[in-house]
């Protein structure tokens, strides 16, 4: 059985600049694994805390070098030698000696780093595709088999606006979902033809190109249904159709314009009581060919959520991000009260892989869906692709259809469902 002879950690730079952690595990016959983990810029005090260097004389106090120095002199030493297939009992040790709800004595990004290189070494000691073996030890854990059949439906962030870019518009994310009837293949082939396409449209209106944080155009609009408009009409462009071939889906991260009760968008020209804001949602939906629909309530407007989610179609995927955070009890509190029908899954949120399988068991017995997403600011590293096929996520959130960040993860399920899947 292998075993463990050497973790080294080190910072590397991320997507946005900052710096995160890197680690390469060595095994006894001198093989490795290299893992990386994504920041936490906009972190909540509902999720797992990133640990910094706060020195505002390095990295403008974002620096990682305390959390690597706790994976090379402090947790390295404690498992050299032990079997990486002790996946279960290194998170469950990594976790008490955290001690903490939030993971803030150890940091997220610590803890993180390391179970990630626990599941690639074993996979990599069982010669077996990494998804393959993320598979097998969710099964080992909760005597559930779950069966390979699909490569999870991506969902492609195109227009940003709200807190992850600089625009004039309130909804973070406009994206396209192609029908998941295509191959993955297809629907990525599709995406990015939508994508250049959409670039050609905003010029011809005249509309800013600019980029935000995961890769989709940031322009100068007046409202979100200016977005709305602009990607059915790019869609139609390229000759495909809308609620058949591509669907829309939106990010709405309504915490950012939710105040004193209300809510403050550009569609209209005063603040939206709860009521009147569900009846602008549904008539989104009626108007356009909408299949998902993220965090449209702030995070705490618990009300809103439960009665939104008995109101509209069961086919529309109503899903919960802020409002849960990978926290155990809001999930649970989640699924009793049937506020969302999905939820988003962010490793880098609550620690370590153990934990993250023991949500999507629990989603799992609850029918609820879940959706592998990732991080603003991410790294090269495709975990994420492999994690996502392993546990059979409805969809996966990566970002754009651009940017190295994005599309290595894009790029890493295309090859599995080319070489791997079904064999």
């Amino acid at each position: 059985m292998s075993t463990i002879k050497n973790i080294h950690a080190y910072e590397i730079i991320d997507s946005k600049g900052n710096p995160t952690i890197e680690a390469r595990l060595t095994l006894d016959n001198d093989s490795y694994v290299i893992t990386s983990v994504p920041g936490a810029i906009f972190q909540s005090t509902k999720e797992a805390v990133d640990l910094r260097d706060e020195d505002p004389n390095r990295f403008t106090g974002m620096g990682v070098s305390h959390a690597v120095s706790y994976v090379n002199d402090l947790i390295a030493p404690k498992i050299k030698g032990a079997s990486v297939h002790k996946q279960l009992e290194i998170d469950m040790w990594l976790s008490q000696a955290d001690g903490t709800r939030n993971k803030s004595r150890l940091g997220v990004n610590t803890i993180l780093t390391v179970s990630q290189l626990l599941v690639k070494a074993a996979a990599l000691s069982e010669q077996a595709p990494l998804f393959k073996y993320i598979n097998k030890l969710y099964q080992s854990i909760y005597k559930e088999e779950i069966p390979l059949e699909k490569i999870p439906t991506p969902i492609f962030n195109t227009i940003n606006g709200g807190a992850h870019a600089n625009s004039t518009i309130d909804f973070q994310e406009f994206q396209i979902i192609p029908s998941s009837s295509f191959t993955f293949g297809t629907a990525y082939q599709k995406a990015v033809e939508i994508f250049f396409e959409l670039k050609k449209v905003l010029e011809y209106r005249n509309a800013t190109t600019a980029v935000g944080e995961e890769g989709g155009f940031s322009p100068n609009l007046t409202t979100n249904l200016d977005a709305l408009e602009i990607l059915t009409e790019t869609i139609t462009q390229k000759k495909m159709r809308c609620g058949l071939d591509i669907f829309l889906g939106i990010d709405m991260a309504a915490s950012h314009y939710y105040k004193n009760g209300q809510y403050l968008i550009k569609d209209k020209n005063h603040p939206l009581n709860k009521n009147e804001y569900i009846d602008f949602l549904s008539s989104v939906i009626q108007n356009y060919s909408i299949l998902a629909l993220e965090d449209p309530f702030a995070e705490d407007d618990w009300d809103s959520w439960k009665k939104f989610s008995g109101h509209i179609s069961s086919n529309i995927y109503v899903i919960g991000d802020e409002n849960i955070r990978m926290s155990k009890d809001r999930l649970g509190y989640v699924i009793r009260e049937n506020a969302c029908t999905s939820f988003l899954i962010k490793p880098n949120q609550i620690g370590t892989i153990t934990e993250v399988l023991e949500l999507v068991n629990i989603a799992r017995r609850s029918n609820l869906t879940y959706i592998v997403a990732a991080r603003s600011s991410e790294t090269n590293d495709s975990f994420i692709a492999d994690l996502a096929v392993g546990i059979q996520s409805e969809f996966v959130k990566f970002g754009a259809p651009t940017r190295g960040e994005r599309v290595s993860k894009y790029n890493r399920l295309w090859q599995i469902e080319r070489d791997e899947l079904g064999k």
